[in-house]
């Protein structure tokens, strides 16, 4: 099921890049996609829920790729923004989903159902919000008050350079625009730490948006790499009789570590790695906390 909805969202992707998101039917990207109108119903709803699914694809990416860089250990602020910044634009350019957003009117909604719109703005909000988050994290929190203006100023140069040389990209372009993003990054702040009169505030400290309880990636990463070091510690420090049976631990346990810290996981090696840990009861509950971080845990955990 999951390759159909794929095969639906790339031939729309095609179809919108080519005759943008009005002008393409459902029926064409049907055709588009190798199946008849009647089998697209069963995958969406209708054409509006396809930047949705993609908004929610590109945010459940970048998340997983934020928790794994900062579950990194000493890393430098400066390659915490470059290596951000870096994810944050190969996600955009592989999902494409700003293809989608040719509004004919900046101030229309994206989709007529206010349920849908609403669930949009949503995902979006989080997406600007990390950006968000990133750069206090690197700057400082004395930009605070300034960090929704940064990140509109960033995001909106971003999203209109890919708009315009997304299929000219590649790994080289990415770094470009990377490096251009951090230098813009810094003069900004500069300017704001200059010391002269800050300048009007567009943008309230909340964003858009109120304030919400969403997932942070940022502190998931950071206790991720904390917890792994908490396991590794409780495993040297404990009292166990055999030292190959330690040694045996330290072992799993920095294959853990190594898959754990990967943009995409091996979710079955994870399982298997941690099946073997807890068969010691004092390592259950750290091994507890990191599935859950891990996504790892059953929801009734």
């Amino acid at each position: 099921m999951e390759s159909k909805k794929n095969d639906i969202l790339q031939a729309a992707i095609r179809l919108f890049s080519r005759k943008g998101y009005y002008s393409t039917s459902v029926e064409e990207i049907a055709k588009e996609s190798g199946m008849a109108k009647a089998s697209f119903y069963k995958y969406f709803q209708g054409k509006e829920e396809l930047p949705l699914e993609m908004c929610i694809i590109l945010e459940n990416n970048i998340e997983q790729d934020i928790r794994a860089l900062y579950s990194k250990p000493d890393l430098t602020k400066e390659a915490k923004l470059h290596d951000f910044i870096v994810l944050y634009l190969k996600n955009l350019v592989e999902n494409k989903v700003y293809l989608m957003m040719d509004l004919p009117e900046p101030s229309m909604l994206i989709f007529q159902n206010e349920q849908l719109n609403g669930a949009f703005e949503q995902h979006e909000y989080k997406l600007y919000k990390w950006v968000r988050e990133c750069m206090i994290d690197v700057f400082g929190p004395e930009i605070e008050d300034h960090a929704w203006d940064i990140t509109f100023v960033l995001k909106s140069v971003v999203f209109e350079y890919i708009r315009f040389f997304a299929d000219r990209m590649n790994d080289e372009t990415v770094e470009q625009l990377a490096q251009f993003i951090i230098f813009l990054s810094h003069s900004l702040v500069a300017n704001l730490n200059s010391g002269e009169s800050a300048p009007h505030l567009f943008w309230s400290k909340q964003g858009w948006l109120p304030e919400s309880t969403l997932s942070n990636p940022f502190d998931q990463g950071r206790q991720i790499n904390g917890l792994l070091h908490s396991l590794e510690d409780s495993i040297l420090l404990s009292s166990w009789s055999s030292k190959e049976e330690k040694q045996e631990y330290l072992q799993i346990a920095a294959l853990l570590k190594e898959e754990a810290l990967k943009a995409n996981p091996q979710t079955g090696l994870l399982k298997a790695l941690f099946s073997y840990l807890e068969q010691r009861k004092d390592l259950q509950k750290v091994c507890h906390l990191l599935k859950k971080l891990l996504n790892l845990a059953p929801p009734t955990e």
